[in-house]
């Protein structure tokens, strides 16, 4: 999972994290001739960015998003529930927005993040985890260990954490304190998609 992780932050970093940033530096550079629809719909993208890197500190930590270098995705059945209930809720948030009255570019943007979060809403039927950034493969909270990733990778997102200075280190050690959680949680994942006929590859 976490290798999936990792390799959909590398995946993402040039269709969204480095256009979410520029969305937020225009913002901030053109105020005077942003009308109200193109503010709102920037003011939500920002907003919808810090959730999802609170709710993922994994992927936060790999685009260097600070503050979440101490914690896990919760994936216990509250947690998993909490993240579809946010998925929805930013699909219709951004459905309240004028797409209409949105500048050529701002259009090109909301259509591109009204899929991701539309598909990804899709895959829940099919267990994948409410994560809307596109990696190799979805996280799938029926079948959490694959080929290409699972709790087994946690010793690549340590790999990736910053440690330069006596705090990295003390963000290191919290985390490795609470890896016995996502190990449990993973273990909880697999044993319901046993539940329902998957097997591991």
């Amino acid at each position: 999972m976490l290798r999936v992780i990792t390799l959909a932050i590398l995946a993402i970093a040039p269709v969204v994290v480095f256009p979410l940033a520029a969305l937020a530096q225009g913002a901030r550079g053109n105020e005077g001739v942003q009308n109200e629809a193109t503010k709102k719909f920037q003011a939500f993208l920002a907003q919808d960015w810090k959730r999802w890197m609170q709710d993922y500190p994994e992927m936060a930590t790999g685009v260097g998003y600070p503050g979440q270098n101490r914690k896990w995705t919760d994936n216990s059945p509250a947690g998993i529930a909490a993240r579809e209930k946010h998925l929805q809720q930013s699909l219709d948030a951004l459905k309240k927005i004028e797409r209409a009255s949105l500048p050529a570019s701002e259009q090109l943007n909301y259509d591109l993040y009204e899929e991701l979060l539309g598909t990804t809403s899709e895959g829940l039927k099919f267990g994948d985890d409410p994560m809307p950034f596109r990696g190799v493969i979805p996280g799938n909270r029926w079948m959490p260990i694959s080929q290409m990733g699972g709790i087994q990778d946690a010793a690549d997102l340590f790999v990736i954490m910053p440690h330069e200075k006596v705090e990295d280190y003390e963000d290191i050690l919290a985390r490795l304190e609470t890896l016995p959680t996502p190990v449990e949680q993973t273990i909880a994942w697999m044993q319901e998609g046993l539940k329902r006929g998957y097997t591991p590859p």
